[in-house]
């Protein structure tokens, strides 16, 4: 399990360096904002926060209806540690 997780992690370093390494092999090691950055950041945070309201609505309509599985539930005597 634990080689599952370190082996994720440097799989996601891997692709976040890959900008700063591309940006390493041109001239200037800066990439410019283009004109409509500042409307791309706007659209995609408005999206996160749509995504974020939606999905905290409908926990709290589940919680609030008690629509949860059995199966979901804990058996009892499952708060053992083994």
């Amino acid at each position: 399990m634990a080689l599952r997780k370190v082996s994720a992690t440097l799989v996601g370093a891997a692709f976040a360096l890959m900008p700063a390494l591309v940006a390493a092999q041109e001239q200037s090691r800066a990439l410019g904002a283009t004109g409509d950055f500042w409307r791309v950041a706007l659209f995609t945070l408005l999206g996160l926060g749509g995504v974020l309201v939606v999905a905290a609505l409908g926990y709290l309509y589940r919680r609030e209806r008690g629509l949860g599985w059995e199966f979901q539930k804990p058996d009892a005597g499952d708060g053992e540690v083994h």
